[in-house]
């Protein structure tokens, strides 16, 4: 069907709770007529009939090869999806999300009769905000962002430390040593579940593992064994465990020495691009202090936001919850998958379901993070704020050269989403600038 023809649909507009609309969208019988044989046409190009050459398969001959019902199936997809567009264009309807689609009437000489569903972005009414933003302006202008000596002097400390060379030593195990153990944990002599491990390396002094076990491996040697009962942490993940006495049976493998380089100008020079071990210093403490920047300006968006949404009246749409809940889960997958483990077993062992995380996140958390998506989207529209296109441009071909690096082709890779995600982002941190310079 011709998408430029001008549609004579009926088109009726039902606002409903929780900020849905219900269009109701009446196809006169021509229209529908011209999308039925506009489908069998489709339909006709993969059918073989002995008369007819390919895709010359007349309508009627379509209808009584695969029946009237597949036809007016297949005329009624394409025409709900042309109809819906028309409609929601036509009633400046901004839609989120797909809409749930009921077909009323659909019969052959009649007119086709559905309903469409879908959510809306709400209505927002910010109230008298602009006071508390200046008020946490203030505070945060008034909080100076220094780095202090001993901050320096533990991550030159911690780089020395993961450049150290590690020799085997046969002498007892000491603070600072590494070791290789295996090791298993029983409770009430009953092994628990992954509880054992073989080879398994850890640093002395470190603190990974449950409080008490590093300080009883101190003055065991290599090929010596250890039986010893300490408690688990009362706030362990696993709730089972949390508290109770475990028993641990540690065999020792191997004892080894971290032999650090002398902190020195020739270490730095070994580090990288430095002269001098003052020249490390400054670049780390520079490194320091605009990671406490980024930390502080994160904050400060957060009170920004957070002062906003307690002066807003919304109506939040139940698809924009679900889809943000969505997003949570994506980022939490990440997580997880960055820790070694599967999503069933990190539920299992902080004993919960993937559906009680998401309802816990849709009595707090989603609703905050939509309301301040809905906050920055409104206050940009209200403060005319756009980003410059060059500026979107710039940072749409920085990610596309940034994923060509990992190996991705540009075919891959939905370019206008991309433009429009990277408009909505950029937006965004104009918005924020406008909130932190208000006084």
């Amino acid at each position: 069907m011709n998408k430029k023809e001008k549609t004579t649909n009926k088109i009726v507009v039902e606002k409903l709770k929780g900020s849905e609309v219900k269009l109701l969208i009446t196809v006169p019988n021509k229209s529908f007529q011209k999308y039925i044989n506009s489908s069998a046409k489709s339909l006709a190009s993969e059918m073989k009939v002995d008369g007819f050459r390919n895709g010359k398969v007349p309508v009627n001959m379509v209808e009584k090869t695969i029946g009237v019902e597949k036809l007016l199936y297949e005329a009624a997809q394409e025409a709900i999806r042309e109809s819906y567009v028309d409609a929601i264009l036509d009633n400046k309807i901004d839609a989120i999300g797909e809409p749930k689609v009921e077909i009323l009437k659909i019969a052959k000489g009649n007119d086709f009769e559905f309903t469409a569903t879908v959510g809306v972005l709400p209505e927002i009414k910010l109230g008298d905000w602009n006071k508390d933003v200046v008020k946490i302006n203030k505070k945060f202008s008034k909080e100076e962002t220094t780095v202090e000596a001993k901050e320096i002097d533990h991550e030159v400390e911690y780089l020395a430390s993961q450049r150290a060379n590690i020799i085997t030593v046969n002498r007892a195990i000491k603070k600072g040593d590494q070791v290789e153990i295996d090791f298993d944990v029983f409770q009430e002599g009953v092994a628990i579940e992954n509880g054992s491990a073989k080879k398994h390396v850890m640093v002395i002094g470190e603190g990974k593992f449950i409080p008490g076990f590093e300080e009883e491996l101190i003055g065991l040697k290599a090929g010596e064994n250890k039986e010893f009962k300490i408690p688990f942490p009362k706030d362990y993940h696993a709730k089972h465990l949390a508290g109770k006495d475990a028993e641990f049976n540690v065999n020792v493998n191997l004892v080894q020495e971290k032999q650090i380089a002398k902190l020195d100008d020739e270490f730095a020079k070994s580090v990288g691009k430095f002269k001098s071990l003052k020249e490390l210093k400054d670049n780390i403490k520079e490194g320091i202090l605009q990671e406490k920047k980024r930390r502080k300006s994160d904050e400060h968006k957060k009170e920004a936001i957070e002062a906003i949404i307690e002066t807003m009246k919304v109506e939040l749409p139940e698809v924009l919850l679900e889809r943000e809940m969505d997003v949570m889960m994506g980022e939490l997958e990440a997580d997880i998958s960055r820790m070694g483990i599967k999503k069933e077993n990190y539920f299992e062992q902080v004993k919960t379901t993937e559906e009680k995380v998401k309802a816990g996140w849709k009595k707090d958390a989603a609703p905050k993070r939509v309301k301040a998506a809905l906050i920055l989207q409104e206050l940009a529209k209200q403060e005319k704020i756009t980003p410059n296109t060059k500026k979107i441009e710039e940072k749409v071909n920085q990610t596309l050269e940034y994923y060509q690096t990992l190996g991705n082709s540009d075919e891959k890779i939905d370019t206008h989403r991309l433009y429009e995600a990277t408009k909505g982002s950029l937006a965004n941190e104009m918005v924020f600038e406008f909130l932190m310079e208000l006084k």
